[in-house]
């Protein structure tokens, strides 16, 4: 995000600093900004570009320069993460999701009769759960002190963070973080321009706003709207003359006001990823119909959409939260060619009290089952196995069990029913991984077993026991791989094929080889085939007995 073409009029005014002149300042970091930077840097350390970074590549290179930066003495003091956009954004935020939803939809069409290759085409859209993958293992890791998910966006609380801390840098790649108002030594530092070794690039507002002879860059921004082709020097100008007092300057004005939030909500609740945060928060602040915009998943756009898979999961979720029956949560994600909102009615609360009721039994099933196999069945692969079953669920023909191998040890073979499959099983995953993390918030909500009524304590038992079931729920990188990624193998082959069998009869599928013909259909094949060969070969042994080579045999 940020205003095109601000960095370049903005640059002849930056300074690069060394490691000494720096000595003193705290580093405030955009989490989000870090986590696709940090996308960029494992691209550029890939060990060969016919692979694509995992996401453990990625959140490795992000803690790595992380820890970089502290070898050269800036220290991290807060790394701030999204956890609730505001409602003024919601424009800009579907743009961006229809834009790259296109994106895929070139992909595909690019490769419409043909295999699909290693999705570098589209860069960081290959990675739906970016930044909660980095958030998640930031909080394992000797940043987790620092690591904050706030109600609002990651970019404000940074600039509050420098406004009230003296000699900050706030690492970013918002341009719009030059125009809010700080102390004098507040340095901006785009992360391409990040690299320690070799002195960081900096932008001080307020240097730069003596040199335009302007109080605040704000008017300078404003300006360049209007004149997007116009000159520094001349935007300066322009800048100068504008009515601050107008309406359309205040209200453009007003984003750039860094200042103490109202206090919120979800102040004390378990940090969440962004999405699951932003409806916790718009649902215990009472909004009538919240929404949620669901991750744009790398998938065939010919295909329906990956999100069917895991709906009735949410809705337990969002259920959850309601502050009454049969409230209307708005999913945004893919339906079709386009992004539209799906309408979710979540459950009474007996319908809720039934379908968490059956999602514990299955669950516990599961455990027992994993437990029986512990030899094989490890955590990074028993949820992948659980989300399999939802995407059985859904499905009228199911996978091909040699596809589900390969998807499951990310050994990708250039099929889109590869990458379709992926997105399946991703979103229950992702699923599984909502409904953790609500279950977390409500739990803290209600701390007792109620004893005013019976539906609500049975309800508090079933999720109590859920949370138990999910205590191990891995982290992103160790069960959401991306197609071209490096194969990482969750269990051999035999193994696997008896495991996903298992599956398949546990959720009533037909086991289907590697050419998609099940099992049954293929013994009836071998039979029907048997019965042919036996009646060739009397009706053969009949016309060699009438025939003169029957003869030979008796001369």
């Amino acid at each position: 995000m940020g205003i095109q073409r601000l960095a370049r009029r903005l640059e002849p005014y930056a300074t690069r600093y060394s490691s000494e002149q720096l000595d003193g300042y705290s580093a405030v970091v955009d989490g989000p900004a870090l986590a696709y930077y940090a996308h960029k840097l494992a691209l550029a350390s890939a060990a060969s570009a016919s692979r694509i970074p995992s996401y453990a590549d990625i959140v490795a290179e992000a803690i790595h320069w992380l820890a970089s930066l502290e070898k050269s003495d800036i220290k991290v003091s807060a790394i701030y993460f999204d956890g609730a956009l505001p409602i003024s954004k919601r424009t800009e935020r579907l743009s961006r999701t229809e834009a790259n939803n296109r994106r895929v939809q070139q992909f595909r069409n690019n490769y419409a009769t043909v295999s699909c290759p290693i999705p570098t085409y589209l860069g960081s859209i290959s990675y739906a759960f970016l930044a909660p993958a980095l958030q998640e293992a930031l909080l394992d890791s000797p940043f987790s002190s620092k690591t904050k998910t706030v109600p609002g966006e990651a970019d404000d609380w940074c600039a509050l963070h420098a406004k009230e801390n003296a000699k900050s840098i706030i690492f970013t790649s918002d341009t719009d973080l030059v125009l809010y108002d700080y102390s004098f030594d507040t340095l901006i530092v785009f992360l391409h321009d990040a690299d320690v070794t070799t002195g960081i690039k900096a932008y001080s507002p307020n240097e730069i706003s003596k040199q335009l002879q302007l109080k605040s860059l704000v008017p300078f921004a404003y300006a360049l709207l209007d004149g997007p082709q116009d000159s520094s020097k001349l935007l300066a100008h322009t800048a100068q003359a504008i009515d601050q007092s107008s309406t359309p300057y205040v209200d453009f004005a007003r984003r750039y006001v860094a200042k103490a939030p109202s206090p919120s909500a979800t102040s004390n609740l378990p940090m969440s990823d962004v999405r699951i945060s932003e409806y916790v928060h718009q649902a215990l602040n009472g909004l009538e119909s919240p929404f949620v915009y669901m991750p744009l998943l790398v998938e065939d756009p010919n295909q329906a959409s990956a999100w069917n898979v895991g709906q009735d999961i949410r809705t337990i979720a969002y259920s959850l939260l309601a502050r009454k029956p049969n409230m209307i949560v708005h999913e945004y994600r893919r339906k079709a060619q386009g992004i539209s909102v799906q309408e979710i009615s979540t459950y009474s609360s007996t319908d809720l009290a039934t379908s968490a009721a059956d999602l514990e039994r299955q669950l516990r099933t599961l455990r027992e089952w994993a437990a029986a196999q512990s030899d094989f069945v490890k955590p990074a692969l028993l949820w992948p196995l659980f989300g399999l079953s939802f995407v059985l669920a859904e499905l009228n023909t199911p996978p091909a069990i040699l596809l589900v191998q390969r998807v499951l040890n990310g050994e990708f073979d250039n099929s889109w029913a590869f990458v379709h499959l992926t997105a399946r099983i991703h979103a229950a995953i992702y699923s599984l991984r909502v409904l953790t993390q609500i279950i977390g918030v409500w739990l803290v909500l209600h701390p007792t077993i109620p004893t005013y009524s019976t539906e609500k304590s049975k309800l508090h038992t079933t999720l109590s026991s859920l949370a138990t079931h999910m205590a191990d729920f891995p982290c992103i990188p160790d069960v959401l791989g991306v197609p071209g990624q490096a194969k990482k193998v969750v269990a051999q082959h035999d193994v696997l094929k008896g495991l996903v069998e298992e599956i398949y009869r546990s959720n009533g599928a037909q086991v289907l080889s590697g050419d998609g013909v099940s099992n049954k259909k293929k013994k009836k094949m071998a039979r029907e085939q048997e019965r042919k060969k036996k009646k060739a070969e009397v009706r053969a042994q009949g016309r060699l007995e009438g025939s003169g080579f029957a003869l030979l045999g008796d001369c």
